[in-house]
């Protein structure tokens, strides 16, 4: 009894303070990251995941991310980003603007690699030939006569662009990887690490640079509940940002399949989640032929996903092993 009455003093003393504890985490086949720096006893015994008793949410994230630093991955937009992420973002899907689609054609028969005209040699700029003409230019309407040798514009360009790029994903970022938890205050926390890319096409001999840039995000969390729109980037998950409160984060709480029943719930090994990001992006090129830069919105949209991943809830243990080694 004198041991309980202690461990409820030492929580009531200070809702702000750190403690190390051991956990059970009920997860099938996933691994614990390593505790960070200051979960060890006296005797530098590393002892668990520090446990925040403000609010009972765990500092799960601060150990991936320890984990992923340590690990050389490289970072990205401020963040580091594991393997599967990277390759999420370059596999991610991508649909260009409909009005786009009539430019496939053309956009096909004109381009060469970058940097090499027809035959390796840089093409005249007034090599406007009919085997593969432009379609009517928008803005004049299909019902109008266009000289197919016509020369052309930047919507043109970037029209044609769309067809023939692959644009990359934003860069999906979930922290904690792998697996989001039920409790009340561990919430997912997702973020984009790579808001715009360029890509260099060749159009009739000339190299031509197009700069994608992210406009909107939409996070589809998998769960039932409303896709969430949002023109912010979010922020990755850092070090003393609370996870429940700090402006800069994006966050998904998930909760029990059926509902919370006790502190003991999960995991749930039927019950894997998909969060999905659909990006829309704005491009933007200069003519080379005119010197005119322009932008179209919406010209090319990118979807990537985090692949599923197990919901499971964290169940906290103090052990009395732990409580001697504090004298307790």
């Amino acid at each position: 009894m004198m041991r309980k009455n202690k461990w409820t003093q030492l929580i009531n003393f200070s809702l702000s303070a750190i403690l190390c504890t051991h956990l059970t985490i009920a997860i099938s086949g996933e691994t614990v990251a390593q505790p960070i720096d200051n979960c060890t006893d006296s005797t530098g015994i590393q002892l668990g995941i520090c446990v925040n008793t403000d609010n009972d949410s765990l500092t799960v994230l601060a150990q991936q991310q320890k984990q992923i630093e340590s690990s050389g991955h490289p970072s990205s937009g401020g963040g580091s980003s594991t393997l599967d992420e990277q390759r999420a973002q370059k596999t991610a899907d991508n649909t260009p603007d409909p009005r786009a689609l009539a430019y496939a054609e053309w956009a096909r028969c004109k381009a060469a690699a970058p940097g090499k005209g027809p035959k390796g040699s840089a093409a005249s700029s007034t090599n406007y030939d009919d085997a593969c003409p432009l379609p009517p230019a928008p803005q004049r309407g299909n019902d109008q006569a266009q000289d197919p040798g016509r020369q052309p514009t930047t919507q043109d360009i970037l029209y044609a662009a769309a067809t023939i790029i692959h644009a990359d994903g934003a860069g999906l970022y979930k922290r904690p990887l792998n697996v989001s938890y039920t409790n009340k205050y561990i919430p997912s926390i997702v973020a984009v690490t790579s808001p715009t890319q360029t890509h260099v096409i060749n159009l009739l001999g000339h190299d031509i640079t197009i700069t994608l840039t992210a406009t909107s995000y939409e996070w589809s969390w998998g769960d039932g509940t409303p896709n969430l729109v949002t023109t912010s980037t979010g922020s990755v998950w850092q070090d003393g940002m609370d996870l429940n409160t700090d402006p800069r984060l994006i966050r998904h709480y998930y909760t029990p399949p059926q509902g919370w029943r006790s502190m003991l719930d999960g995991p749930y090994p039927h019950e894997d989640r998909e969060i999905t990001l659909t990006t829309t992006w704005s491009g933007t090129a200069t003519n080379p032929f005119t010197g005119e830069t322009q932008t179209i919105n919406g010209l090319v949209t990118t979807t990537e996903t985090t692949g599923k991943f197990p919901l499971s809830h964290l169940v906290i243990n103090n052990t009395d092993t732990w409580e001697e080694k504090q004298g307790h």
